[in-house]
């Protein structure tokens, strides 16, 4: 109990609470050795008494019965005499029978009226409680015999051998704290012997370990004389000889780290240059590329602008000028997404409701070429403070996708209304139910790959409406797809830039 509350425990500590142990132990089986030993004393002294008292018991009845057959025969050959004559004879003969009679024992003869014929001794007249008396009755003479046995000796006999006992535990005691104190003191001397070599050993050990730390030299292993320190050793020198061979690989490493990083540096150097060197090509190609495509549209739709202004509409110039304004929603796309990093687009204050509605008459001609109607709610004088830029991504890419997924025939609802601080713009169709709205906005995602694109516009308007706290509600089903875009207008609008 005493080594499990320490922390820390060392040899010495152990080796001293096995010696008390020891200690202790040999003073618990002594006790228990002399405990036994006066039980077993006691079962004896009961037993000699138990003995005696009976080997007394017959003795007194032999000597009764003894009595009894002398004065049946005194009575046989003297009956016809006076009944004192009798008496007198009877006496004679006790008297004679007693002569050598042990000094313990006595015998008397009374009548049965009390008066004492005769007495062996004395001992009858001091009867302790404890003496043994055995009596018998003679009826033609009306005598009472009785035969005694004194205990006194027993008692001198118990005394006698409660003395010896005493001096025998008394001996016994002695000898063994004696044989204690010599177990003691030779294991005191052998664990002194043991703890010294033992404290040796265990100092060149750690002595060696500190050593390990600047010269990596190994352990003597003759200087270990016990097997378990060898079996140390023994590890520990395995795993010096391990540590010389990583130390070794490590300084040899480090020679050549320097030009191994040196290197490196210089091919991650020339591999970042050459692909910074692709991203200025690819961002060329792509601002060229842009350029060159922007430069045909733009020609493409000013030629059929001026056709129809001399001309009638005519529905294949209907269907080219559809193609050629997803085209151009596509170009500007690919326009922001290689500028918004590099220009600040600035707000301003725009009329939304004159804004939403040129850009529904922009995408009509789409929507006619693809057999819908576009049918507009839009409240009017509504002013939002926002990017130019920024609001016709948000607007163009949501029509052209409603008109692109919507089923022929259909009508195509804009809405653009107020409630209390909120600016709210409304989308809807008819065509197929989104199956995946969560990962609708996501880049490259396409909910319907046959309808082609590329899947950046939804892409754009999230990230325009994550910056600008713009709030997105999309309802689908098999009837209609709504997009809820909700403009949070409370801090910069007021009451002359809004009428409800």
């Amino acid at each position: 109990m005493l080594l499990r509350e320490k922390k820390h425990k060392s040899i010495n500590q152990i080796n001293f609470m096995a010696i008390l142990f020891a200690g202790l132990f040999a003073f618990i089986s002594a006790c228990i050795i002399i405990v036994n030993e006066y039980l077993e004393f006691n079962k004896e002294m009961a037993i000699l008494e138990t003995t005696y008292i009976q080997s007394q018991k017959k003795s007194a009845q032999v000597q009764i019965n003894h009595l009894n057959r002398i004065i049946s025969y005194r009575y046989e050959q003297s009956k016809q005499l006076p009944q004192e004559e009798i008496y007198q004879k009877l006496i004679e003969d006790v008297r004679y029978l007693t002569a050598d009679m042990d000094t313990n024992n006595y015998i008397f003869v009374t009548t049965q009226e009390g008066r004492k014929l005769y007495t062996s001794n004395q001992l009858d007249a001091n009867q302790s409680d404890k003496d043994i008396v055995v009596t018998q009755e003679y009826p033609p003479l009306s005598l009472v015999l009785g035969s005694g046995v004194s205990t006194r000796s027993i008692e001198d006999v118990m005394a006698q051998k409660k003395e010896d006992y005493q001096t025998k535990i008394i001996n016994f005691i002695l000898k063994i704290y004696m044989l204690t104190l010599l177990l003691y003191i030779i294991s005191t001397v052998e664990y002194r012997y043991v703890s010294d070599i033992m404290g040796r050993e265990i100092r060149f050990i750690v002595e060696s370990f500190k050593d390990v730390s600047r010269s990596y030299h190994t352990m003597d292993m003759e200087k270990i004389n016990f097997k378990e320190f060898r079996e140390i050793a023994s590890q520990a020198n395995f795993m010096i000889d391990k540590i010389k061979e990583k130390n070794s690989a490590l300084l040899e490493l480090n020679s050549t780290l320097e030009t191994m990083v040196t290197q490196k540096t210089q091919e991650l150097k020339k591999s970042v240059d050459f692909t910074q060197e692709l991203l200025e090509r690819q961002d060329r190609f792509v601002k060229n590329a842009i350029h060159e495509i922007n430069t045909p549209l733009s020609i493409i739709l000013m030629n059929i602008d001026l056709y129809n202004l001399k001309f009638e509409k005519n529905r294949y110039l209907v269907k080219i000028e559809a193609a050629v304004k997803v085209l151009d929603n596509i170009y500007e796309d690919l326009a922001y997404l290689v500028k918004k990093d590099r220009v600040v687009y600035t707000p301003e204050m725009i009329n939304f409701s004159q804004f939403i509605a040129d850009r529904v008459d922009y995408f009509h001609d789409v929507a006619e070429g693809n057999k819908l109607i576009i049918e507009s709610d839009i409240e009017s004088d509504i002013f939002i403070l926002f990017n130019e830029t920024e609001l016709q991504r948000i607007c163009d890419n949501n029509i052209s996708n409603a008109i692109k997924y919507s089923y022929e025939g259909k009508s195509l609802h804009v809405r653009l209304k107020t409630e209390k601080t909120h600016i709210i713009l409304e989308i809807e169709n008819c065509g197929e139910p989104i199956n995946f709205p969560d990962k609708l906005f996501d880049r490259y995602y396409r909910e319907d790959e046959a309808r082609g694109g590329f899947g950046l516009g939804l892409n754009i308007v999230r990230e325009i409406c994550d910056e600008k706290n713009i709030t997105i509600k999309i309802e689908s089903d098999k009837e209609h797809t709504l997009f809820r875009y909700i403009f949070e207008t409370k801090g910069w609008m007021s009451d002359e830039n809004f009428i409800a």
